[in-house]
């Protein structure tokens, strides 16, 4: 899972925080299949380290050590790489990032280190995305889309929805457009999830510009949390799904979900004289379709064609 946070309104500072793509893990319990099988994976959110071990190996083999280095400390880099060197494929390694979750992280401690930074700042006018990435059944839809009334388990963007309204109803100062778009890139085709046609065959395969523009994209505006979660909720509805080995619901194209938003101050709340400051920021939640190995997905015929498109397109994302 990755979030970056860029605004088109000031020069682009390569070194600043708005800029830098921040990388998170999330490691998800075990699923039947395999419990009872040795733990693989070891999680250290202090340090932000995760060890994925090979389950016929006890060696531990560090992979790009710099990163672990600059991300953690020259301190605890060292202790990582110091006899942690292994020859052969049967090993582990250890990767680091800016933050890690274990197998027993909660959704809203999710939430509150990945997705409520980027709300904040795309409130204040600058562009935010998060995205997730990961090999297929690992809980990607999970984290990002799960719906459930109340429920402890509600993934990122519903959550991002109810505090975007929050914070809209607590600024007096300010008023609100919110709008919603969504789109799936599906076999190297990008189509239009909330376009009125879209039954009669429109809004399927759109241009896009440089810069990722697509003219045509239908928007729609929402004046309510529930109108923005129907909205979504429509659209995923239109995405295409298939059952493979490893996955009952296995995505087979990557959903992007949009939300512009518009912040206006209010008239009476402005000096006179003076004009009336608007910002606009964009938001992009991505749930990427997982990584697979045709020999385990055990897929065939149009699915054969739908794993290729996606392990194409995963690894050269800047040709789609």
């Amino acid at each position: 899972m990755s979030c970056r946070r860029a605004s088109l309104d000031r020069p682009r500072d390569t070194e600043g925080e708005h800029n830098r793509v921040q990388v998170f893990a999330r490691a998800r319990p075990p699923v039947a299949h395999e419990a009872g099988s040795a733990p693989v994976v070891d999680v250290n959110e202090v340090s932000r380290v995760v060890r994925v071990e090979h389950p016929s190996s006890s060696a531990v083999r560090l992979l790009a050590p710099a990163p672990v280095a600059e991300v953690c400390g020259d301190e605890l880099g060292a202790s990582l790489s110091e006899g942690a060197y292994s020859s052969g494929d049967d090993v582990g390694r250890a990767f680091a990032f800016d933050g890690v979750f274990g197998a027993d992280s909660t959704q809203q401690g999710v939430f509150s280190q990945v997705g409520l930074p980027v709300l904040q700042a795309c409130l204040q006018g600058v562009n935010g995305t998060i995205l997730a990435y990961g090999q297929t059944g690992s809980g990607k839809t999970h984290s990002l889309l799960h719906q459930g009334q109340g429920s402890e388990e509600v993934g990122l963007l519903p959550r991002l929805v109810s505090s975007l309204f929050r914070s809209v109803a607590d600024d007096l100062s300010n008023c609100y457009e919110v709008e919603a778009a969504a789109v799936q890139v599906y076999n190297e085709q990008v189509d239009d999830l909330l376009h009125p046609g879209r039954e009669e065959g429109h809004g399927l395969n759109l241009a896009v510009q440089n810069g990722g523009s697509i003219p045509g994209l239908t928007w729609v505006r929402c004046h309510r949390p529930e109108a923005l979660l129907e909205a979504f909720g429509r659209a995923r509805s239109n995405l295409v799904y298939a059952e493979t080995k490893m996955n009952k619901a296995s995505s087979r194209s990557h959903a992007v979900f949009q939300v512009k938003i518009t912040r206006r101050q209010r008239a009476d709340a402005s000096v006179s004289g003076t004009q009336m400051e608007c910002t606009r920021a964009k938001l992009n939640v991505v749930d990427l379709a997982g990584s697979e190995r045709v020999k385990k997905s055990g897929v065939e015929g149009a699915q054969l064609k739908e794993a290729l498109a996606i392990n194409k397109s995963l690894l050269v994302p800047a040709a789609q």
